[in-house]
C-alpha cells in the first residue's frame, strides 16, 4: 500500500464518521416507516350504493366534497366470490301464491282454497317460467277440484337487477289442466285451459332479493266435457310472495 492510498483510506473514514448518524435515531425513522405503510395498507374502504360510474363509499378518513383522491385497486382475484358482493343476484325466482275464504250462512256454505308455484328465469326485461296450480271448491257437497300447468311470461319495463326495487310491466300467463266433480253432484270430469292477460308491480323488501308481487289481469277460461264447451270470462287481482336467487 502506497502513502497516497493510505491518506485517502484514512479521509474516507473519517469522513463516514463524521457523517454518521445516531442508530437510535435510524431505528426510529425505520419504525416510523413501518407504522405508517400498515395503517395506510389497513385502511379500508366500504361501497354502500353503486350507480353507473358514481359510488357512496364510507371511510374512517376525513374527505373533502370535488377533491380527487387516489385509491390503490388491489388485483382482481379469482377467489372473490361476486354473489356475496354488493349487487345481489336475480337470476332465477320462486314465487308461491295462496288463497283460501270460508263463507257461511243459514242459506250457503262454501270454502275455496287455490294454490299457485312458479319457476322462473330472469333475463333483466325479460322473465319467463313454468307454473303448477291446484284449486278446491266446496259449497256444501262436496269439493270440485282443478290441477294446472302452464307457464308465464314478464316483459320488464324496469329491468329486473340490482338496485332498482320496484318493478312493473306487462305479462301473460297460459295453463291446461282438468276438473274433477263429486259424485253428489254431476260426477265426472272435464279439461280446462286457463288464459290471464294483464299487468303486475313487483315490490322488493329492503335490501333483500325477496318480494311482493300483485297482478291484475283478464281472466279466460274454457272448460270442455264429453258433451259441451263453456267459455267464461271475467277480471281478478292476485298476490303472490317472490324469491329471488
Amino acid at each position: 500500500m502506497t502513502g497516497l492510498e493510505k491518506i485517502r483510506f484514512i479521509s474516507h473514514n473519517e469522513a463516514m464518521k463524521n457523517t454518521s448518524v445516531p442508530t437510535s435515531f435510524l431505528t426510529s425513522v425505520l419504525a416510523l416507516i413501518i407504522f405508517t405503510s400498515a395503517t395506510a395498507t389497513a385502511e379500508k374502504i366500504k361501497v354502500r350504493k353503486v350507480k353507473g360510474n358514481s359510488a357512496v363509499i364510507e371511510t374512517i378518513t376525513p374527505l373533502e366534497e370535488g377533491q380527487t383522491y387516489d385509491l390503490a385497486v388491489e388485483p382482481v382475484s379469482q377467489d372473490v366470490d361476486y354473489k356475496q358482493g354488493v349487487l345481489k343476484q336475480r337470476e332465477n325466482s320462486v314465487t308461491f301464491g295462496v288463497s283460501y275464504e270460508y263463507i257461511k250462512s243459514d242459506l250457503l256454505q262454501r270454502s275455496s282454497l287455490d294454490l299457485q308455484v312458479r319457476y322462473g328465469w330472469n333475463f333483466g326485461s325479460i322473465e319467463a317460467g313454468v307454473l303448477a296450480g291446484a284449486t278446491s271448491l266446496d259449497q256444501g257437497a262436496g269439493a270440485t277440484t282443478s290441477y294446472m300447468g302452464g307457464g308465464y311470461f314478464d316483459y320488464d319495463l324496469v329491468p329486473n337487477r340490482e338496485p332498482n326495487k320496484i318493478i312493473y310491466g306487462p305479462f301473460v300467463l297460459a295453463a291446461i289442466g282438468s276438473t274433477q266433480y263429486p259424485s253428489s253432484a254431476t260426477g265426472g270430469s272435464s279439461s280446462l285451459l286457463k288464459v290471464n292477460t294483464g299487468g303486475f308491480l313487483t315490490y322488493f323488501f329492503g335490501n333483500s332479493t325477496t318480494a311482493a308481487r300483485v297482478e291484475g289481469f283478464y281472466d279466460y277460461q274454457q272448460i270442455n266435457t264429453s258433451s259441451v264447451q263453456n267459455s267464461v270470462a271475467g277480471f281478478g287481482l292476485r298476490g303472490l310472495l317472490v324469491y329471488y336467487f
